[in-house]
């Protein structure tokens, strides 16, 4: 594949910060067309019978049914009391928005980020989360993408289930099933590679990678009677949640699934988010809504759907 481009398109004054998404970009799918022409003449076809459900990809969102789930945990300040929380169903991102699908998001709209991304990415990591980014720009990439940043809520129950698990895959903890300070990685791995850190409803990285955005202003809950300048700052301190690679769960009084942390939304400390969106009403038959109408007219019958 040959490229033409005119003289000065890449070196003109003020062109370079705007052309660099899609050159990135460009690079990435020229690299990936030359990789999968190599292995077509080279790899053998794998019969998939034996590997069970295929994984999700990137963007692919995941389910959580409505329903009660307990939030927070009576041990620790900023997530006391525990408390019942009834969500309806809604969608969420299977893993963290990842570097190419950012970069997608930039060179089609031309949006202007504020975030300092780059300073994260490098060739080769167009799987991994996207880092350093403000909350700002994570609105703005959903928007774009027809979704929205979670709740503090839906996020804490998409990780522990109505189980109430501390931590995505149960209770104990165990340092080499997410990317966290203590798995010593050191850095960020591709979405989804720490299988294990995945959460009853099949959400990943919950625990690890990078921190996550979530909507919510950071505010004590119902019933919380322990006040922390935190709550007062402006502007805002926004709730974040999950763990990261840099990030030692076990030391200190712990991280778990109902750890709060909390920061402005200017701020991008190698941030990155997933997305969430409402769940679809449940549909109903014209049978349906003609047998309940009637009921509602005839409440003395006794009528049933076969």
């Amino acid at each position: 594949m040959t490229l033409s481009l005119r003289p000065g398109w890449w070196y003109k004054k003020g062109a370079m910060k705007r052309r660099l998404p899609f050159l990135i970009l460009l690079f990435v799918m020229v690299l990936g067309v030359s990789c999968s022409k190599k292995e077509e003449q080279t790899t053998a076809p794998v019969s998939t019978a034996d590997q069970g459900p295929p994984k999700p990809k990137p963007g692919d969102m995941v389910l959580i049914p409505a329903g009660e789930f307990t939030m927070g945990n009576d041990k620790d300040k900023f997530a006391s009391p525990a408390h019942k929380v009834n969500l309806p169903a809604y969608y969420i991102d299977a893993y963290e928005v990842t570097y190419y699908q950012w970069i997608e998001f930039l060179t089609k709209t031309q949006y202007a980020a504020e975030s300092q991304w780059e300073r994260y990415f490098g060739v080769g990591k167009e799987e991994y989360p996207v880092a350093n980014i403000t909350l700002d720009d994570a609105k703005a990439y959903a928007q774009w993408a027809g979704k929205r940043i979670p709740t503090e809520a839906e996020w804490e129950k998409a990780a522990r289930g109505t189980e109430g698990f501390l931590y995505p895959w149960g209770n104990t903890w165990d340092p080499t099933k997410s990317n966290c300070g203590e798995y010593g990685q050191a850095n960020t791995v591709p979405v989804g590679q720490m299988y294990l850190d995945k959460s009853p409803y099949g959400v990943y990285d919950m625990m690890g990678n990078v921190q996550e955005w979530t909507s919510d202003v950071f505010k004590p809950y119902p019933g919380n009677k322990k006040d922390d300048p935190a709550y007062h700052i402006s502007p805002p301190y926004y709730a974040v949640r999950g763990g990261s690679y840099v990030m030692w769960p076990s030391r200190g009084g712990g991280m778990f699934t109902y750890t709060r942390g909390a920061y402005v939304a200017k701020s991008q400390f190698g941030l990155g988010f997933r997305c969430a969106k409402d769940g679809e009403a449940p549909k109903t038959t014209s049978l349906e809504r003609v047998t309940r109408q009637l009921a509602l007219l005839t409440p003395d019958l006794d009528l049933k759907l076969n």
